[in-house]
């Protein structure tokens, strides 16, 4: 089973992250979202302190794994906060209908598939992963999940928690991002309140355009990491939106 975290009282959140990250990537928001709910924090496979099973990952995988924990912890119906691929796998839960997601969260995240000029980057990713290393790669690309004006606490802090992601676990995560179907159609349709919250200077995922009444839209001014970058703002926002009766 994947490693995991539990934390606070109340209502149930999941935080799942995102490619490069762990439990570790939402540590300045964990304490005001623990105060007020019961935190289920998530290292999905070959990242953080989770073990990389065998076989090719998939969104809906990578869900099934999560709901392996839920069922453990005996939890029956939730709140999802995905970033980024958190953000996919989010919702490849909900179009599955796996466990009853009340709310989601998507940071910095997106509903698009992959274009085949991103298919082909994440590729030639993979390859350089395999050949080169974690650490290699990580340093060639974290610039890119940070606004240009991010401070180097912040930079340094997001290099370290992508570090600890094993090699296996980066190439299955490219390939599940690949594969990742487009949940436009879903997004525009979704039942349940969703919060989207994007980076003003996000160059990495392509933002999320919906007439849904059930999606509301908050911007901060970041880049691909806002829960680091401006971890008051994105707590802020969440814990309103978690606690508003909509």
């Amino acid at each position: 089973m994947l490693n995991y975290t539990r934390n606070g009282s109340g209502e149930v959140v999941v935080l799942v992250h995102g490619f490069l990250g762990s439990t570790a990537i939402f540590e300045k928001i964990m304490e005001p979202l623990t105060k007020q709910f019961d935190v289920i924090a998530i290292d999905l496979p070959g990242h953080g302190k989770s073990e990389m099973p065998e076989g090719e990952y998939t969104v809906y995988r990578y869900a099934e794994d999560i709901i392996d924990v839920l069922v453990a912890e005996k939890v029956e119906k939730a709140y999802w906060i995905g970033h980024s691929m958190g953000g996919y796998i989010t919702l490849a839960a909900i179009e599955k209908q796996y466990s009853k997601i009340e709310k989601a969260v998507l940071l910095y995240s997106s509903d698009s598939s992959d274009t085949p000029e991103a298919i082909d980057k994440r590729t030639k990713q993979q390859e350089e992963i395999q050949e080169h290393g974690t650490g290699s790669f990580v340093d060639g690309i974290i610039h890119n999940f940070l606004a240009p004006d991010a401070k180097t606490e912040d930079v340094l802090f997001a290099k370290e928690v992508a570090y600890e992601a094993k090699e296996e676990g980066l190439v299955a995560a490219l390939g599940a991002m690949k594969s990742r179907p487009n949940q436009r159609d879903l997004v525009d349709t979704l039942p349940i309140p969703i919060l989207v919250i994007e980076g003003e200077q996000d160059k990495a995922v392509t933002p999320i355009t919906t007439s849904n009444p059930n999606v509301e839209k908050v911007k901060t001014n970041t880049g691909h990491l806002g829960m680091v970058e401006d971890a008051q703002t994105v707590a802020r926002e969440i814990i309103r939106f978690l606690n508003s009766e909509n």
